[in-house]
């Protein structure tokens, strides 16, 4: 299927590699649908299938914070079906301010890979932040 996308024109997306979102992401509840498109090195974009305008920037958390863990609650694991925990993708949204750039450890994007379904939790933990700088330390775990 066609997708226009106000960054990077008209892209081609396999139907099958859509990721529902039944709840949404938090603040676009409306949005139920997204696509992942390759940007650069680790760097992906969550890309709203029905609104040209909205897209996160993710990556896998592990590349850049080796000791990162979280636990995905049962409620979690049902909801999304999840049978296998190795078809899980973890994703965290990146953010950019004055500081420089961020991580949102607090609230992972969690995806069951076996049937393209996804949700955005907040951990109950005091472990991981909002707003976790992308430092010079967490760039190196990269190879970058």
């Amino acid at each position: 299927m066609k997708i226009n996308t106000t960054r990077f024109g008209e892209v081609e997306v396999e139907e099958s590699k859509i990721i529902s979102f039944p709840l949404g992401i938090p603040g676009f509840p409306q949005l139920k649908r997204y696509f992942l498109f390759d940007y650069k090195d680790e760097i992906k974009w969550l890309h709203a299938t029905d609104d040209p305008d909205i897209a996160f920037v993710v990556t896998d958390p592990f590349n850049f914070f080796p000791d990162y863990s979280i636990e995905i609650a049962d409620d979690v694991k049902e909801f999304l079906g999840i049978e296998d925990i190795t078809n899980v993708v973890i994703l965290i949204m990146l953010t950019i301010n004055d500081s420089g750039l961020n991580a949102n450890l607090k609230a992972p994007i969690i995806i069951n890979a076996s049937n393209f379904r996804g949700t955005q939790v907040i951990l109950d933990t005091d472990n991981y932040s909002f707003r976790v700088p992308l430092t010079a330390l967490a760039m190196a775990n990269t190879g970058n």
